[in-house]
């Protein structure tokens, strides 16, 4: 009994003494985590600057390289729109810090553009947004011709017909006109007719319409005779006929009298399967009724008192499916409002209060998405140029063009480019034609 005793206590030991050893055994150390890799640097935008102005429509993009903590190469995503927070990519995965937009931007357009620096671990850093705005319209510094092959006027009408540029009527040094001149490069003029069959004319519109190049209303002189011994006078009278042409030679005469009665100063555009005219002055009253026709011999009164103030001197385009007027005066006060229609009835004010200077005379032109404003009278004749891509936010695009000052000139879209013709400076009228693009 005794051995037994002591082998079971023996026993016990072992195994009390064996747990205690197990219990005090050290936990084998744990090693710490990787350092995480860190993302690229900050860097900065170069060029262009943040708010720069006339910017090229083929950008060098250029910014600072980013450097990485871990020395991992790292790659850039340009990305460029007019969002505020610019999402699409221009291009992706760049290795230089520099970038030459491939396919032009639009003229006169504000972008936004941002850098994303990315490392071979995926991890990304931005830069911060810039913006600019890309160039609005350019005159060189020499016209297309300084002296054209007609005389030097104003309130004479063009536009762009069967592939050509044409000028017709307007007053010069002697006389009002009626010529018809054409050209295909704006610098050598041909003579079309010398006697289209309607009066001597300025201050008309014209229009294509129908495949036809059409003239409408305007100011002419006739003499009045005065009776024996006593010599003839001069005399203002205001017309309303509506001639039309397929050649710019031979003219035809659709209407003689029409229902919105003698005036000048008058615009007009085609808008859908109808020509639109629109205020205007008739020697007495300065109008704000605007008329249509489908044929050019049936005119219809869309309204006789449109939403805009009675005026002459006004522009006319038509952009974005409307009919846009801006500008003018009433013999008393000038305007630069902006209004516009889709139907010439109901007008809507895009602007009270254009930042034009209360131009006369002045034109208006839809190009390349925008509408543009160039030149006209104020207190004196401005050679000033502005645009809009909603009627209603005016920036300026030029200050002083190349040309001179003048108003009473006329602006057409021609070959994909606007062309400046003639007018008067304040001073003298010029036949110079200019082209912008």
């Amino acid at each position: 009994m005794k051995i037994k005793k002591i082998g079971l206590l023996g026993l016990m030991a072992i195994a009390l003494f064996g747990c205690k050893k197990s219990d005090d055994t050290p936990t084998p150390p744990i090693d710490p985590p990787p350092p995480a890799n860190m993302a690229p640097g900050a860097f900065d935008l170069l060029e262009a600057t943040d708010g720069a102005e006339g910017v090229d429509f083929l950008p060098t993009l250029t910014w600072q390289a980013a450097t990485d903590p871990e020395g991992d190469t790292v790659s850039y995503d340009l990305f460029l729109d007019t969002a505020d927070d610019p999402t699409t990519l221009l291009s992706g995965g760049l290795s230089a810090t520099s970038f030459t937009v491939a396919d032009s931007l639009e003229r006169a357009t504000d972008y936004n553009w941002k850098v994303v620096a990315k490392d071979t671990e995926g991890n990304t850093t931005s830069s911060v947004v810039f913006g600019f705005t890309t160039v609005g319209l350019v005159t060189p510094s020499d016209p297309v011709t300084s002296a054209a092959e007609f005389t030097a006027r104003q309130g004479h009408a063009s536009a762009a017909f069967d592939g050509k540029l044409w000028v017709i009527g307007g007053n010069d040094i002697d006389n009002i006109q009626h010529d018809v001149w054409s050209s295909t490069d704006g610098a050598t003029w041909t003579l079309e007719t010398a006697d289209p069959g309607f009066e001597t004319r300025s201050s008309h519109a014209s229009v294509v319409f129908q495949n036809q190049l059409w003239v409408i209303g305007g100011v002419s002189f006739r003499q009045i005779d005065n009776g024996p011994g006593v010599p003839p006078t001069d005399e203002l009278y205001y017309l309303e006929d509506v001639w039309s042409s397929t050649n710019g030679t031979d003219w035809i005469e659709q209407a003689d009298t029409v229902g919105f009665g003698p005036r000048d100063g008058i615009t007009a555009g085609v808008l859908g399967d109808k020509i639109f005219v629109i205020g205007g002055f008739d020697g007495t009253d300065y109008k704000n009724d605007v008329w249509s026709t489908t044929d050019g011999v049936t005119w219809v009164e869309e309204t006789a008192s449109a939403e805009f103030s009675p005026r002459s001197g006004h522009t006319t385009a038509i952009f974005d499916n409307k009919i846009w007027v801006a500008g003018g005066w009433n013999g008393v006060d000038t305007y630069n409002d902006v209004w516009y229609s889709s139907d010439g009835v109901t007008w809507t004010e895009a602007t009270d209060d254009g930042p034009f200077s209360l131009p006369v005379n002045m034109t208006m032109t839809a190009f390349d998405g925008k509408l543009w404003v160039i030149g006209g009278f104020t207190t004196t004749a401005v050679n000033d140029i502005w645009y809009s891509s909603d009627g209603v936010e005016w920036r300026q695009s030029l200050p002083t063009a190349g040309f001179s000052a003048r108003g009473e000139h006329t602006t057409v879209l021609f070959n994909d480019k606007l062309w400046v013709i003639g007018g008067y400076d304040g001073t003298s009228l010029v036949n110079d034609v200019w082209v912008i693009d």
